[in-house]
């Protein structure tokens, strides 16, 4: 075990845990991030809907290296988040998911409150074996095969170096690791050339992670105005969130007692 950060995004003093033959480490208290470009269809959907549709079934340039996974990307920073879209020509109007993994708050709201499994890529081989995928190179079935028994350890999510940001680290998140996130906070902000309009939904905030979880059924109109959309509280996501935080409040008070 040691108390020195592993990952640039991960906070300081928290216990990392390491397989002995493989880079794979146990530990909590992340931020992520991720960018999109906004376009129109973004309106009015809520922040829930637009934060679960980031994890999306697996086609293309990665599909030989994680066949039938559902991947979610995500950056250790904003900056390096923005650069791999701009990497891809997006354009000024960005969308900014800002995660973290739910057990490290004080008042957890999903079931899952393990910490996160992760594979540094980089040190294994699969760093080589992603660059070589993103440049359209075919893979060897050693290759494949060497991917398949990294996935055999079951990780919540790959760490591997940003060639759009110097320094910068981006993750691949698989299903099971996606499933560990809560929002924090939804940015929008619009180029100068659109009004430069900007806005933010709120889910968690203070270094606690506090869950506002009703900031889940919000969602932006023109403008980068924020509205509710009151059936929110009505979903079975709400009502489950409700009950976690619930429980998480009555076991922080079973300890101060």
């Amino acid at each position: 075990m040691s108390w020195e950060r592993a990952f640039i995004s991960q906070d300081y003093g928290r216990p990392t845990y390491k397989l002995k033959n493989l880079p794979v480490y146990i530990t909590d208290e992340f931020d992520f991030y991720r960018c999109v470009e906004f376009n129109n269809e973004f309106y009015g959907k809520t922040a829930s809907t637009l934060f679960n549709g980031n994890l999306r079934e697996c086609t293309g340039r990665f599909s030989k290296l994680f066949p039938n996974q559902k991947l979610s990307y995500w950056a250790d920073s904003p900056m390096t988040a923005r650069a791999e879209i701009k990497k891809h020509g997006a354009g000024n109007n960005i969308l900014t998911f800002w995660a973290y993994d739910d057990g490290t708050s004080t008042f957890p709201t999903l079931q899952n409150q393990e910490p996160l499994i992760i594979v540094d890529g980089r040190k294994c081989g699969a760093q080589d074996l992603l660059n070589k995928a993103d440049n359209s190179m075919q893979l060897t079935k050693t290759e494949q095969d060497y991917m398949a028994s990294l996935l055999a350890q079951e990780p919540d999510c790959l760490v591997f170096d940003s060639h759009a940001k110097k320094g910068g680290e981006n993750f691949i998140f698989f299903e099971k690791g996606f499933q560990k996130l809560s929002l924090r906070q939804l940015r929008l902000r619009f180029g100068k050339r659109d009004g430069g309009n900007h806005n933010r939904i709120v889910s968690a905030d203070t270094c606690d992670y506090s869950p506002y979880i009703e900031a889940y059924g919000q969602y932006f109109m023109p403008k980068a105005k924020v509205a509710m959309n009151q059936e929110y509280l009505e979903s079975n996501e709400y009502i489950l969130r409700k009950q976690i935080l619930k429980e998480s409040y009555h076991k922080m008070w079973e300890t101060v007692k």
